[in-house]
């Protein structure tokens, strides 16, 4: 059994990236007058809300576009206020049986913030380790992991929708499990790369307490 699962939050505890793509795609617009499509915001995934913006808008002092894009991301959350059906419960019952449960996302700490607690999920999670505005840093988070719980790579798994979170736990020697249980979820992609792959929350909580 292992004594920690970390978790991705975006399309994984729940279905965040229509509250993700509306705030950017307002901050643009509000910024240059102009509309991007989701695909060119899909393309700054991997870094930070703040890598993304410098991406998206470089013109505009990060400061400035971060605190409207915050905002903004805080009134799109209010259309999203719970998890996915079974989330709650699997990480209780993870916890029940001795299992630790850490967050680790792409996200910056203001976006995790804002996501934990208008989901209902702020407390459950200890650590949290948050992505970067410079480059994708899961893996390098996947091992400190490790290094920083006195734990062995075989005692972790990662749980991730995306074909990235699978590489990344690869890189760091951890296992990961590939949540497809997201609209958005891209799931030829995922049986591409990965064998292990769940469609619902139950599925998932069944494999790892049986």
């Amino acid at each position: 059994m292992y004594r920690m699962i970390s978790f991705d939050l975006d399309g994984t505890l729940a279905n965040t990236f229509p509250v993700i793509l509306k705030s950017f795609h307002k901050t643009v617009q509000h910024f240059t007058g102009e509309q991007i499509n989701d695909q060119q915001i899909f393309d700054t995934f991997g870094t930070n809300e703040q890598g993304m913006l410098r991406s998206l808008l470089p013109d505009v002092p990060l400061d400035t576009a971060s605190d409207y894009f915050y905002d903004a991301y805080q009134q799109a959350h209010e259309d999203l206020r719970q998890p996915f059906p079974g989330i709650v419960d699997l990480l209780k019952d993870l916890t029940s049986h001795g299992i630790q449960v850490s967050l680790l996302t792409g996200k910056g700490q203001q976006g995790c913030d804002i996501s934990l607690k208008m989901l209902g999920l702020t407390g459950y999670f200890k650590p949290i380790l948050v992505g970067s505005p410079d480059r994708n840093v899961k893996t390098d988070n996947l091992k400190h992991l490790v290094a920083t719980q006195q734990i062995a790579p075989a005692d972790l798994a990662y749980v991730g929708d995306a074909t990235s979170d699978i590489r990344a736990s690869q890189a760091a020697g951890i296992h990961c499990f590939s949540a497809a249980w997201s609209p958005s979820v891209q799931l030829d992609a995922l049986k591409a790369v990965n064998a292990d792959i769940y469609e619902s929350v139950a599925a998932l909580r069944e494999k790892l307490l049986g």
